[in-house]
């Protein structure tokens, strides 16, 4: 096994802004080479996403207007985790603020960090079935339309053809691949899932 090169320092760090869900720090970055660099980051709380599949197996995605892209972006559900928030609660709350659904599984099947280069939000990825109609009201400042059901054959269609450029639905798309892949594989092994 090979040694681990040492990471950088933090040699100073300043507060520049504090808004509703995130902060913006400068921090002073020493390399072990001596180099020091200067590197802005947004703190973020982190963050759920949602793949909602219905008893027909289509996948539930809401269109929500994105302020950044000056447009209505067809994403899967997510939200921001509340301050003291387990994912996972922050998972069941969302998918009932967002699509008007609740789920009687609520598996968490991977993570990722969205935008590393100058955030460290990081993204927990459920999979929620065995939906049932359980709304709670949405954010004030949301706006997300009523659910839209995609078959997955649809859902790839809509990537292909441009009309889905949302980052965590794309990445959603490899590890609910992923999940499934491993999931038949050990129904083929006859594992049992504990």
């Amino acid at each position: 096994m090979s040694e681990q090169t040492p990471l950088p320092e933090v040699t100073d760090s300043e507060l520049l802004l504090r808004a509703h869900v995130f902060e913006v720090v400068r921090s002073s970055v020493r390399f072990p080479d001596g180099r020091e660099v200067e590197r802005m980051v947004v703190r973020h709380p982190g963050a759920v996403a949602l793949i909602a599949i219905d008893g027909e197996g289509r996948w539930l995605l809401v269109r929500q207007y994105r302020h950044p892209t000056g447009q209505e972006l067809l994403e899967i559900p997510a939200g921001t985790l509340e301050p003291g928030e387990e994912p996972h609660a922050t998972a069941a709350r969302e998918l009932r603020e967002e699509t008007g659904f609740a789920a009687a599984s609520l598996e968490r099947i991977g993570g990722a960090w969205t935008a590393p280069g100058f955030c460290d939000e990081y993204m927990h990825f459920y999979l929620a079935t065995s939906l049932r109609p359980d709304p709670l009201p949405q954010d004030e400042d949301e706006g997300i339309s009523a659910p839209v059901a995609m078959t997955f054959d649809e859902l790839q269609a809509a990537i292909d053809d441009g009309a889905i450029e949302d980052g965590k639905t794309l990445a959603a798309v490899t590890l609910w691949r992923r999940y499934t892949e491993r999931t038949a594989r050990r129904v083929g092994s006859g594992t049992s899932r504990t």
